[in-house]
């Protein structure tokens, strides 16, 4: 016996909270990027679930004339959702990992080889029961194969999840969390529901998972820049007041490293901005494969970025300088780009004692400037504005 009351509520509590997540988009769906699409996507799919699984519902066991094709029509279009939904995730989990277009397009029509022939069976469905069937009382009843769909389902959420967390170390550490957070809910919904027969509330653990991947996409937007995947100014400057109020550490000394991209107008003026922006977005890579979760790494503006750090010697600093320089070595010799990557690179402690922040930005820019005058100088970098 299905509740009804409950299931209204369920239902339409999920979709309002989706709506309310169209309702924040600030700019229209043809202009957004890939994981944006994808992910209202998938916010439209859930709306779509938790109204037609509404009807299919209300319409269980009730005779009335077409009733009983369109309750077998309904929940194809179910099965059809639920599979598209799931690999959308996937999809949308690795682009937001590499933005790699054409990643997605190599891998990801392989990957959609369980979904199109669950969604076959889903049309075979229409004519003969495959995953599931409508009596002659209208009600509707799973076959032993119902449990396919449902597996490649959650395979494919967990999939997306997997990705996301195995690669947290090589990519974005911000995203694993949010994966996670999308992910309780939907288990629990779907526990919940197992346990209670005659609730629904599978779709409204998708809505809160999604309001909670909406939230954290917000603050990535806010915090992160997009160029590059590492964080923008705005977390810089946030990083650099706490830095200020916080109380000395008699064990470890805050530290910065400057880094400017070697020739990077140069880049731009032989390849275009496009290479340029490819350029930025392989720096962000490096950074973050070098410094990993240890310390914070921002990209300061332009072709300029931050790593901050504690330390407990002057070696560390030199230490992680001589691993970026490893890691943008290893870069130009194993990528195929038709530029190379070097830095001009800078230093510096903070003394909160005797110093402001902005003390301690201008001390790190006048190093890496000391070090970019010195490769002008020796010939390393073209300049004709040295005066050596």
């Amino acid at each position: 016996m299905f509740n009804f009351p409950a299931i209204l509520i369920a239902n339409g509590t999920a979709i309002l909270l989706l709506l309310m997540i169209l309702s924040s988009s600030k700019k229209p769906i043809h202009h957004a990027f890939l994981d944006e699409k994808l992910f209202f996507a998938m916010v439209i799919l859930n709306i779509l679930q938790c109204v037609i699984e509404t009807a299919t519902l209300f319409m269980d066991g009730k005779m009335a004339d077409g009733f009983h094709t369109l309750l077998i029509v309904l929940n194809v279009i179910l099965f059809i959702n639920n599979i598209v939904f799931a690999y959308s995730w996937t999809v949308y989990a690795d682009y937001k990992l590499f933005s790699d277009i054409e990643r997605v397009k190599r891998i990801y029509r392989f990957v959609a080889i369980p979904a199109v022939l669950i969604i076959i069976g889903c049309f075979i469905n229409l004519v003969t029961p495959v995953f599931f069937v409508v009596d002659e009382y209208n009600i509707y009843q799973r076959t032993d194969l119902y449990v396919i769909p449902y597996a490649v389902t959650y395979l494919y959420l967990a999939y997306g999840v997997i990705l996301i967390y195995s690669n947290r170390k090589k990519i974005n550490k911000y995203l694993s969390l949010p994966a996670i957070l999308f992910m309780i809910p939907i288990l629990i919904g779907s526990l919940l529901q197992f346990f209670f027969y005659g609730y629904s509330l599978v779709w409204l653990g998708v809505s809160i998972g999604m309001v909670s991947l909406f939230i954290n996409v917000q603050n990535e937007s806010a915090y992160v820049d997009t160029l590059s995947g590492l964080f923008n100014r705005q977390y810089l400057n946030n990083t650099l007041l706490l830095m200020g109020s916080r109380k000395a550490d008699a064990a470890t000394v805050p530290a910065g490293i400057m880094l400017d991209i070697d020739g990077l107008k140069n880049i731009n003026d032989r390849f275009g901005h496009t290479v340029g922006d490819d350029a930025i977005s392989a720096v962000g890579k490096i950074l973050h494969a070098a410094v990993g979760d240890k310390w914070e790494v921002c990209r300061y503006g332009g072709d300029e970025f931050i790593v901050f750090m504690y330390v407990n010697s002057q070696k560390e600093i030199l230490d992680m300088i001589d691993l970026i320089k490893m890691h943008a070595t290893l870069f130009n010799d194993s990528e195929k780009k038709p530029y190379k990557l070097n830095f001009s690179i800078g230093y510096s402690t903070y003394d909160s004692k005797y110093e402001s922040t902005d003390d301690f930005l201008k001390k790190i820019d006048a190093s890496m400037y000391e070090d970019k005058k010195r490769k002008i100088c020796e010939g390393i970098m073209p300049d004709r504005r040295c005066n050596c």
